[in-house]
């Protein structure tokens, strides 16, 4: 192969890399499709999905810059004042923090994201969003995604952000509308960000630059403001090249995709191959949120599933599912599981979801079940089962009756087996859980 010949098939693979990174699907060198949970009737109905509409979905995230310890000389001004600092140590962008968190979903050749807040706050883990990937890796990040948003996600990307520099460079640069000036220098992560407002040329430098600026008013929400922007510039100048010829360099796909984990398949991405001359990007949004205050912690995030509920009916033209309501039933848990406190563990995760936590009994045995975690009700409890079920993702078995237990009549029992424990993020201690009430 001619160097021409292969510069030119570099190029053609770069420039859907810019739609595939962007939708966070890198997976050629993966054998085999995960397991997709399918969408229940009202999921459909939600996210305005119809008839057999191809649809898939996934976590995008970005990896946020990681800093080495070390050690700075100051840099002192004309009056002797320090006016800032050379850092001596290195840098990389394959920090363990995921700053940029996007919900993406492609229905038929549309193409929706939905900004995630970092700050988001997870009550039974006890830290932000943000912090899932390095405690908990990049599928525990999927299934947090999956259980805010109340739907299914697929599949996840985690990227460096130094990708959108490598992908619009190889663009030739795209056409942002810059809306607000950016001025912002920081010497020890060598980020220098000097921008006028209005619409302007960036190369691939200034485009990572322009996703990092964070120092607006709302912070955080401003800047996923900016990868939405960005996102549709990229989309933009992807619709102006032709890129369906990348079916014919695959080999060079390993090499190109180094900065993407990913759990996506080579069967997917064929898939969306066949697509990317029609895809296009209807809809960005950022998930609606509340502030609250934490102990020892400040200011986080916290989000309402109903107003979710809507925020994702009105984003997709769906309509919104009818909220459950927490059932008039007193639920033991019984904790055979083998790991001490777990019981407790699930009372609190029920008790932060809405349950009263007067309505729960727990029971710990020293037994090991080794069948799966299910959840036991006689015929009359059993449309309350599916309340609970639905929110512990497990399954019913009906039950002729239930044995009283502390002197209260049981209605429903939810029994702990083995498997219980990998229900529990990693890193989180159920055994303080143990000692509570």
């Amino acid at each position: 192969m001619s160097r021409l010949l292969t510069v030119r098939n570099t190029r053609i693979l770069m420039l859907a890399g810019v739609l595939l990174a962007l939708v966070g699907l890198a997976g050629y060198w993966l054998t085999r499709d995960v397991h997709r949970s399918p969408l229940s009737r009202e999921q459909r109905q939600l996210l305005g999905i119809k008839g057999n509409a191809f649809h898939v979905s996934f976590v995008v995230a970005g990896r946020d810059i990681f800093y080495s310890a070390a050690e700075s000389d100051p840099i002192y001004g004309k009056g002797g004042a320090i006016v800032g600092w050379n850092y001596k140590g290195t840098t990389s962008t394959a920090g363990v923090n995921t700053d940029t968190i996007l919900y993406v979903d492609i229905t038929g050749d549309n193409i929706t994201m939905i900004a995630l807040p970092r700050d988001i706050w997870l009550q039974d883990a006890g830290y932000r969003i943000n912090g899932v990937f390095a405690r908990e890796g990049p599928d525990a990040l999927r299934r947090r995604v999956s259980a805010i948003l109340g739907v299914p996600v697929d599949y996840y990307a985690i990227i460096k952000l130094d990708i959108f520099k490598h992908l619009v460079d190889a663009l030739g640069g795209v056409t942002v509308n810059v809306p607000y000036a950016m001025n912002y220098d920081d010497n020890v992560g060598n980020l220098h960000i000097h921008f006028q407002p209005g619409p302007q040329h960036l190369d691939g430098q200034q485009a990572a630059d322009f996703v990092r600026y964070r120092h607006t008013l709302r912070g955080d929400i401003d800047r996923l403001d900016n990868v939405k922007r960005l996102a549709y510039a990229l989309m933009a100048k992807v619709k102006e090249l032709n890129v369906r010829a990348v079916t014919k360099v695959p080999g060079l796909v390993d090499t190109f995709f180094q900065d993407v984990q990913t759990n996506a398949s080579p069967t997917l991405v064929r898939q969306l191959a066949s697509r990317v001359g029609s895809l296009q990007l209807k809809e960005t949004a950022t998930l609606p949120t509340q502030e609250i205050q934490v102990p020892d912690v400040g200011t986080v995030l916290t989000v309402d599933p109903q107003e979710v509920n809507r925020f994702l009916a009105d984003t997709f033209g769906g309509t919104p599912r009818a909220f459950a309501k927490v059932p008039n039933a007193t639920l033991l848990i019984t904790n055979r599981s083998g790991q001490h406190g777990l019981g407790r563990w699930f009372e609190q995760r029920l008790v932060a979801m809405g349950v009263p936590a007067k309505a729960i009994l727990v029971r710990d045995e020293v037994t090991v079940d080794p069948t799966p975690s299910r959840l036991l009700a006689t015929l009359p409890a059993w449309q309350d089962a599916e309340f609970y079920a639905s929110l512990l993702h497990t399954s019913k078995q009906q039950v002729d009756h239930l044995d009283p237990y502390d002197g209260r009549s049981i209605d429903l029992e939810l029994v702990l087996g083995s498997d219980a424990t990998a229900m529990v993020p990693t890193g989180v201690d159920v055994t303080r859980a143990a000692s509570a009430r």
